[in-house]
């Protein structure tokens, strides 16, 4: 995460006063400023927290970050913020997500956008599965936390989380964990088609078209916005049928040989990474009790239940609606 979040956070109640002096004094160890660091845009090493709580448990690193997320203020995301100000609509914040790297290299988000709402996967990379816990519920209450001071509409949230609910949880402040659901299939934030079509209030389009130009040039410099695997992972997810490699490539401005032979280089292939994302697009909409089967292998571009349902079961190892079954059970504990 960016210096300035931690400034922002050492400055909040979260943290008591022994956890700050132990922050200060591993600065100062490590020949750290932190007022030159949030100048400079620089993350803070995510190691630090667990040298600073280092008895820091699953349940613990949990309740830290949906703590330290529900003080996110505008101006904890420093390259992101003029462009979260200036968002005309919640989807254009939404949108945003997906210069999240800018922000972490160790937590990134993939929006799956559907007829009835978006998804926002959340996937966790630290190394440290205790940590990973910091992250995912710290994103999940910041963003429930940015969308309440940049619209006036009430929103409401899914927020969906693959781990057991943490002990204690229930005794966060109010409003912070009504929208949570546990022992989910994925991390996820689900945000309603209303809910993206509310204004924002502060819109600026020029400013917010400027900044995302700014934003994707940055992404570019740094090699992030070149990765083949996300960029036909991001073309994948915006196609509802089964579209071939043939129809890819000249869209991603490659050859077919050519995308082939960069994504055999990236460790991949194309029918595995279209695979990887059918399979999770069938899973958000197995979450959805409103459709049925046959509806949802329509969606996805299959002929006929039989098919989805042959290619579910390659995937998961069981077919579509024992998965919906088990999910709702784990939903409801």
């Amino acid at each position: 995460m960016t210096a300035h979040i931690l400034a922002q956070l050492l400055d909040s109640p979260v943290l008591d006063a022994d956890a700050i002096a132990r922050f200060h004094a591993l600065m100062q160890r490590e020949g750290c400023e932190l007022t030159a660091m949030v100048r400079q845009g620089v993350q803070t090493p995510l190691r630090w927290f667990r040298e600073v709580f280092p008895a820091l448990d699953a349940d613990q690193a949990a309740l830290l970050g949906h703590a330290a997320g529900e003080q996110a203020r505008l101006t904890s995301y420093s390259p992101l913020s003029l462009s979260l100000v200036s968002a005309a609509t919640i989807q254009e914040v939404m949108r945003l997500l997906a210069f999240l790297p800018l922000l972490s290299n160790s937590l990134s988000a993939r929006l799956v956008e559907r007829d009835t709402d978006t998804a926002v996967v959340l996937t966790a990379a630290s190394s440290d599965p205790v940590l990973d816990r910091f992250l995912v519920f710290y994103c999940a209450a910041a963003i429930n936390r940015l969308l309440q001071l940049l619209s006036d509409q009430p929103h409401g949230l899914a927020i969906d989380i693959a781990w057991p609910r943490p002990a204690g949880f229930q005794q966060q402040p109010a409003g912070g964990t009504d929208g949570f659901r546990f022992n989910a299939p994925r991390h996820q934030i689900v945000v309603s088609r209303a809910t993206l079509q509310a204004a924002c209030r502060f819109a600026d389009p020029i400013a917010y078209q400027t900044e995302l130009a700014g934003l994707q040039a940055r992404m570019a410099t740094l090699g992030i916005g070149d990765d083949i695997t996300e960029r036909l992972r991001r073309l994948l997810d915006t196609h509802r049928s089964l579209i071939s490699i043939e129809e890819a490539a000249p869209t991603l401005h490659l050859s077919v040989s050519t995308l082939k032979r960069r994504l055999a280089e990236a460790g991949t292939s194309f029918r595995a990474l279209r695979e990887s994302v059918f399979q999770h697009r069938a899973m958000l909409l197995l979450a959805d009790r409103s459709l049925s089967l046959e509806s949802i292998a329509d969606m996805l571009g299959y002929s006929d239940l039989a098919n989805f349902s042959h290619a579910f079961k390659r995937w998961t190892g069981v077919s579509p609606g024992v998965f919906r079954r088990s999910s709702s059970e784990a939903s409801a504990r």
